[in-house]
C-alpha cells in the first residue's frame, strides 16, 4: 500500500487502485508511520509527497517488493500452464515480418494463449503501458530490461523508382541528395530529414529535403513506388520490390549496416511461462535470413470444398 500511494502521489487515487477506500489507505500509512517512528509522506490539500523517511523506505521496498514478485513468479512458473494474454508492442512496420514466421504455429502450439501485437512506431514504457514485452530494431534495453537478439543485422538502403531515375538522374554520393526530392519520416513530433551513411569508414549525416512527409512507412514505400521521391529504410522491407525491379537502389556503397530486431522485457517477467513459451518460440523462428516473401502477404491454406468433402 506504502508503494502504491508513492508511486499514484495520492491516498484516493491509490485506493482507486487497490479498490479499497481512502480511510483504509489511511489508516494503513498511519498504522506503518507509527511503526518507522516518522511521518513517510507530506500531506497538503493539493498533493502528497514523500518525506525524506519516506525516500528512505521507497529505495528499499520496491527492490524487495520486485524481488518478492520475482520469486512468486518463478514459483508458480514450474510446471504451470502456459496460457494467458500476451501483449507484445512492436514497430508497424514488423507486424506482417511477425505474422508470417509465427503465425499460426505459436498459437496452434499454445492454444491457450491470446496473443496481441500492437504495432505502433513510437517509444514507450512497455510496463506503464501493460505491455509484456516489446520489440524494436536494435539493442534496446532500458533498466531492468533483458534483451534477445532476434533478426540478424541490415543494410539500411536508399530506394526509388525506375521512373524517378530516369526523371531525375542517379545519385553517386550521399551528398548529392540535396538536389533530389526524398519522402521523409516522421516520427513521434518530428521528421527524419537527416539520412546517414558511411564514408572512407567515417559516419556521416546528410540532410535531405522532399516534398512529402509521412507517418507511416508502408504508405512511404508506396509512394517511393509511385516515384515521388527516394526513401531510406531497412533493406529487408523492400525486397520483393527490389527483386521484381519496382523499385531500385542507389549509393549502395555508402549504405550503413544496422543492428536487427531485439526482444525487451521486464528482468523479472522472465519466469512467466507464456513469456517464455513466446521468446523460445520467437528466437527460432526469427533468427535466419529475409526472404523476399517475409513482408508479403502468405497465399491462402487450401481447404478442400464443402461439396467434394460430403
Amino acid at each position: 500500500m506504502f508503494l502504491t500511494v508513492a508511486e499514484y502521489r495520492g491516498f484516493r487515487a491509490a485506493a482507486r487502485h487497490l479498490g479499497i477506500t481512502p480511510s483504509a489507505v489511511s489508516q494503513s500509512i498511519r498504522n506503518l508511520e507509527e511503526r518507522v517512528g516518522a511521518p513517510l509522506f507530506s500531506r497538503t490539500t493539493r498533493s502528497v509527497r514523500l518525506t525524506e523517511a519516506g525516500e528512505r523506505l521507497l529505495a528499499h521496498a520496491r527492490p524487495a517488493v520486485d524481488m518478492l514478485t520475482a520469486g512468486l513468479d518463478a514459483a508458480s512458473g514450474l510446471g504451470g500452464e502456459i496460457t494467458g494474454r500476451l501483449r507484445i508492442n512492436v514497430p508497424r512496420p514488423t507486424l506482417p515480418l511477425l505474422v508470417n514466421r509465427l503465425l499460426p504455429d505459436f498459437l496452434d502450439a499454445h492454444p491457450n494463449v491470446e496473443l496481441e501485437l500492437v504495432g505502433e512506431n513510437r517509444p514507450i514504457d512497455i510496463v506503464e503501458e501493460g505491455f509484456d514485452a516489446g520489440i524494436r530494431l536494435g539493442n534496446f534495453v532500458q533498466i531492468d530490461m533483458v534483451a534477445v537478439w532476434l533478426t540478424p543485422p541490415e543494410r539500411f538502403v536508399v530506394v526509388g523508382a525506375p521512373a524517378l531515375f530516369q526523371k531525375h538522374g542517379r545519385p553517386s554520393s550521399p551528398y548529392d541528395l540535396q538536389n533530389f526530392p526524398c519522402i521523409l519520416l516522421r516520427q513521434s513530433v518530428r521528421a527524419i530529414d537527416h539520412w546517414q551513411f558511411v564514408v572512407d569508414g567515417e559516419r556521416i549525416t546528410v540532410g535531405v529535403a522532399g516534398p512529402l512527409v509521412i507517418n507511416d512507412v508502408e504508405a512511404c514505400i508506396r509512394s517511393a513506388l509511385r516515384g515521388v521521391g527516394l526513401f531510406q529504410l531497412p533493406h529487408s522491407l523492400v525486397m520483393s520490390h527490389l527483386e521484381r525491379g519496382d523499385l531500385q537502389t542507389v549509393l549502395e556503397p555508402y549504405c550503413e549496416e544496422v543492428p536487427g530486431l531485439s526482444l525487451y522485457y521486464p528482468s523479472r517477467s522472465q519466469s512467466l511461462p507464456k513469456l517464455r513459451a513466446f521468446v523460445d518460440f520467437a528466437t527460432q523462428r526469427m533468427r535466419r535470413e529475409f526472404k523476399p516473401d517475409d513482408y508479403l502477404p502468405k497465399p491462402a491454406f487450401l481447404v478442400t470444398p464443402f461439396s467434394a468433402r460430403s
